[in-house]
């Protein structure tokens, strides 16, 4: 819905380290010209009675700077999370390219806003989409997160650095948790390398499990048994939830294909989706979201798929997402 509304009224959501001033004056004297913009971008929370203004904040800036107290804007009723969604990404096509800081600025408004937007520690994955930023800066951006947090607080224990044996001394495997094991604490040895150095010395390596990719499908049928991507039998009451992968990929390709014809009318002003608002992109959006991150990526590592109804982990559905299964403890990983 476009109406005119109070700048004073809309709260901005500032994805960006900051606005740019040469921006702001460059639009204030177009408008000053007969320059005509096109409406801000804003969700209207009724539950908090708030006008999350989420793109558009140079063009406000702009308008009162020339002594301008209202502005048109295109209006759609949601919550903040929704008008946050949409303020991460809303440069990322159009506007003022942005800059390193700018998309540090939304990476890291989006890292901690994560319980609102995804649930809990989101992967890689949907930061990048979240934010329409690329792999690779999300990557970094995450490297660093985990440097600050392995960081050890002031005056904790600091971690004993791994003994190498002496030439003569038997060598004691490392623990640690394998694929399928009970969440009592129980761990089974890790495969060890041990290799001879020049200095004479034994040095021990685990042997590290095969990392499952987000590209692997969600299981396998292996001598007759169905398997997650980790190799944990699939228990048959919650088989169905991966069987049903294919046609949850047919429901999210659909969905995200609507969500951009849509969004491309709506931008375009085409009469023929005039009774469309924009409230109904962003549910459209929010389904997409909601078929790609609800898939089961395996089987509970910490109920092994037998917590429905107790099981916080999966939120007591015997399956982790992927979201999910990366916000576990380390000793429940492969």
């Amino acid at each position: 819905m476009q109406m005119t509304l109070d700048i004073a009224d809309l709260r901005p959501i500032q994805t960006r380290a900051a606005t740019d001033a040469a921006t702001i004056d460059e639009y204030a004297e177009a408008a000053q010209r007969g320059a005509k913009f096109p409406p801000v971008s804003v969700v209207s929370d009724a539950t908090r009675g708030t006008l999350w203004l989420w793109d558009g904040t140079h063009r406000v800036e702009a308008a009162r700077k020339i002594g301008k107290s209202r502005i048109r804007a295109d209006v759609a009723e949601g919550t903040y999370a929704d008008a946050l969604r949409l303020a991460l990404c809303a440069n990322a096509t159009h506007g003022l390219r942005r800059s390193n800081a700018d998309k540090r600025h939304a990476l890291e408004m989006a890292w901690e806003n994560r319980e609102t937007l995804f649930g809990g520690d989101p992967s890689q994955n949907m930061l990048a989409e979240m934010c329409g930023i690329s792999r690779k800066t999300v990557e970094r951006f995450m490297a660093e997160k985990v440097a600050t947090l392995s960081q050890p607080e002031k005056g904790a224990t600091p971690v004993q650095p791994i003994q190498m044996s002496q030439p003569g001394t038997p060598v004691q495997p490392m623990q640690m948790s394998q694929p399928g094991t009970p969440a009592n604490g129980t761990r089974a040895p890790v495969p060890v390398r041990r290799t001879i150095g020049r200095d004479g010395k034994t040095y021990t390596r685990a042997i590290p499990a095969p990392q499952a990719t987000s590209h692997a499908p969600a299981y396998s049928h292996a001598r007759g048994v169905m398997t997650d991507r980790f190799g944990v039998e699939i228990p048959i009451e919650i088989r169905d939830a991966f069987k049903m992968e294919t046609v949850r990929d047919e429901i999210e390709k659909h969905l995200a294909q609507a969500a951009r014809t849509l969004k491309r009318a709506l931008d375009d002003k085409d009469p023929s989706v005039t009774q469309f608002r924009q409230a109904d992109l962003i549910d459209i959006q929010n389904a997409v979201r909601t078929a790609k991150f609800t898939r089961p990526w395996c089987v509970c590592r910490i109920c092994q798929g037998n917590g429905r109804g107790s099981c916080t982990a999966c939120h007591e559905t015997g399956f982790q997402t992927q979201a999910q299964y990366d916000n576990n403890p380390k000793e429940f990983k492969a």
